[in-house]
């Protein structure tokens, strides 16, 4: 098991590179190391290019966020030991110096040996070894990333970690599958990855009053009305992965009696917590549409009641039957209303003090500020604000209902996408307008920069409250771009 990864490898001799034989030809997968650090990157597709369309229909635009820090999300007292050659893990190593996280994770080089025999699976646990006796503070979790590689060497995941589980009793073991590849076929990797971070969680027979925020990368803000309102429906804490102290913290995820799910990408992981744990779900995707957050608040408020209001009781193996406390009293629910009451109308107060300041002043909505880029963009046209374009570079499914009302209400909006790289050449969007999110204004140079990144600290009437100050600041702004 290797510290760092050794320099690339050759574009003759890497295995990842090289597909299988089909009708008697090799094919192979176009360079990543040379277009690395284009902003244009070529994008695979399938079947042969017809003669004569424009190069630029297979390229897709790529906004390098430099000085943005990317951290993994991961669970306390675990080790990520990466299997592939030395080439797939450049960008990890980097990282991991970058942020310091260097003694939570390894690598396995695989050698073309390796790739021929199968004998790594058998190396996995070796190196697993290691890790325990080397490291300080032995982990307690491990996770096995396979890169794309894999999906030609057809690792036999069951048995590796039955075998890993069988010699070291007592860790939790996970496989995580990386294929950048085939990003755009079934269940992407975010949605993959997320559910491994839940899968070491095990069925408890106690159930606590407990709420489990799923989907989230960042701290919501102390300002968010949702933590009070939680606590007037009797909900003595809300757990989030990322704040998990130590294994036995992240251990008791699993013994929250509803998943509150914040964004696409854990989706389903609650999915399957709920088949495995017993734990219900209600999807509450951040929104900037303030009839919508009512609605959301009325679902965790129901789904909160259905459970039993339990504060500390017992449930059945499926998670259905509660014994304890009953369901918060009426004085607690009069509490909560009178608070989203109050952060309701200063979520409307803030709408009007926007609009007022912006007026008929252009705003451009963008994918990297919102997970939903055009539910943004319909809250804010139905606000009656002067909405001109959606980037959606960074286009998703859950988005398609929104996408379309966009479409059919609104046709005047421009949409930027990232394979349409005409459209990125000659825009012809007005300089002074307000842009949301980093992408836009990057790529417009534009003055006027609000910065909001994947509705990071943000929810319910807050992430309203807070986005309608952001707009009307960044009237006044004046950022200048390299």
């Amino acid at each position: 098991m290797g510290p760092w990864p050794m320099p690339c490898w050759t574009r003759r001799d890497c295995p990842a590179r090289r597909r299988e034989s089909q009708g008697g030809r090799a094919r192979r997968l176009p360079c990543r190391r040379r277009m690395r650090r284009r902003p244009l990157r070529r994008r695979l597709r399938a079947g042969p290019r017809q003669r004569g369309s424009a190069v630029a229909s297979d390229l897709s635009y790529f906004i390098p966020h430099h000085g943005r820090p990317k951290v993994s999300l991961c669970i306390p007292e675990s080790f990520n030991l990466y299997v592939c050659p030395p080439s797939c893990v450049r960008r990890v190593s980097i990282r991991a110096l970058r942020n310091d996280t260097r003694g939570a994770m390894g690598f396995l080089f695989l050698t073309e040996a390796d790739v021929a025999t199968g004998a790594y699976e058998h190396a996995v646990a070796e190196a697993v070894a290691e890790a325990l006796t080397t490291l300080e503070r032995p982990p307690r979790a491990f996770f096995i990333h396979l890169n794309c590689i894999d999906d030609f060497l057809g690792t036999d995941e069951d048995a590796l970690l039955d075998e890993l589980r069988a010699r070291f009793p007592g860790l939790g073991f996970a496989v995580v599958h990386m294929n950048p590849i085939a990003a755009d076929r079934g269940l992407s990797t975010g949605l993959r990855i997320h559910d491994r971070l839940y899968s070491m969680l095990q069925p408890t027979s106690h159930r606590d009053s407990a709420v489990n925020l799923v989907g989230t990368f960042a701290d919501i803000g102390g300002d968010c009305e949702l933590f009070e309102v939680m606590r007037a429906w009797g909900v003595r804490e809300v757990r989030q992965l990322f704040s998990c102290a130590d294994f036995e913290a992240y251990r008791r995820l699993a013994s929250s009696r509803l998943n509150v799910v914040l964004a696409h990408i854990g989706s389903y992981a609650a999915e399957n917590m709920e088949r495995r744990l017993g734990i219900p779900r209600v999807d509450a995707p951040v929104s900037y549409d303030l009839d919508e957050i009512g609605r959301q608040y009325r679902a965790i408020g129901s789904a909160l009641g259905q459970a039993g209001g339990v504060v500390d009781g017992t449930c059945s193996q499926e998670g259905r039957a509660f014994e304890g406390r009953q369901a918060p009293s009426s004085a607690a629910d009069d509490e909560a209303a009178r608070l989203l009451a109050q952060a309701e109308g200063a979520a409307w107060d803030a709408v009007a003090r926007a609009r007022e300041a912006l007026g008929d002043t252009p705003v451009i909505v963008d994918s990297s500020a919102a997970m939903r880029p055009f539910a943004l963009a319909k809250a804010l046209a139905g606000y009656g604000f002067s909405v001109c374009a959606v980037f959606a570079l960074h286009e998703k499914d859950d988005d398609a209902e929104e996408r379309a009302w966009v479409a059919a209400q609104v046709p005047g909006i421009a949409v930027v996408r990232g394979e349409s790289y005409e459209g990125i050449l000659d825009l012809g969007l007005p300089a002074d307008a307000v842009c949301i999110g980093f992408d836009c204004a990057y790529l417009l140079k534009a003055r006027r920069f609000v910065d909001v990144q994947k509705d990071e600290g943000l929810f319910g009437y807050q992430a309203v409250r807070r986005l309608m100050r952001l707009m009307e600041a960044a009237l006044d702004g004046d950022t200048v771009w390299e």
